[in-house]
């Protein structure tokens, strides 16, 4: 795969800094969150309030929010259950389903590649999902806590991926906005 096309399009600190408005105005109308790391830290459960605020917002703009996570059922659904989405858990990112698979878990149907974002903290797990499905990609930084071991070798991953990338199209901490968002 060639390593620029897993650039994200748009890049910002948090979930809570994406324009999901103009990102609705550009076309957006499903958008696919990772959990661990991108919406709460690893392995962490307790949905904040202002998380469900940011869920309400998202829905109320026109967005139809989903989750997509490699965590296992008992960590995904009550979060899932507490931000009042679907989730699919066990999603074996980046590699394994379809877009069909996607569509019909998350979306009823009612989402398109081309209308249809991931956001997330990975390059390797989410940036290569997005990129694979043909959905627009938003990473944000990853959020720090839970689990040490793992997020520690997530972020030895990321690192070696972040050292191929050219530095004139992506730089950690540089955030931007895209075309759409």
């Amino acid at each position: 795969m060639n390593i620029n096309k897993i650039i994200p399009d748009t890049y910002e600190k948090s979930v809570y800094d994406i324009n999901y408005m103009k990102l609705y105005e550009n076309g957006i109308r499903c958008a696919i969150f990772d959990v661990d790391c991108t919406l709460l830290p690893f392995d962490d459960i307790l949905v904040p309030d202002r998380l469900i605020n940011l869920f309400e917002l998202i829905k109320s703009v026109g967005i139809i929010p989903g989750l997509c996570s490699s965590g296992t059922e008992r960590r995904v659904n009550p979060v899932g259950e507490r931000l009042d989405v679907k989730y699919m858990a066990n999603a074996k990112k980046p590699f394994y389903g379809d877009f069909t698979l996607v569509r019909n878990t998350l979306f009823d149907n009612d989402c398109e590649p081309s209308n249809t974002m991931m956001i997330g903290d990975s390059f390797y797990l989410d940036m290569v999902f997005a990129k694979r499905l043909g959905f627009y990609k938003v990473m944000v930084d990853a959020i720090k806590g839970g689990h040490r071991f793992k997020t520690l070798a997530n972020d030895v991953v990321q690192a070696s991926i972040y050292s191929v990338l050219p530095k004139d199209k992506f730089s950690y901490g540089k955030y931007y906005r895209g075309k759409r968002g």
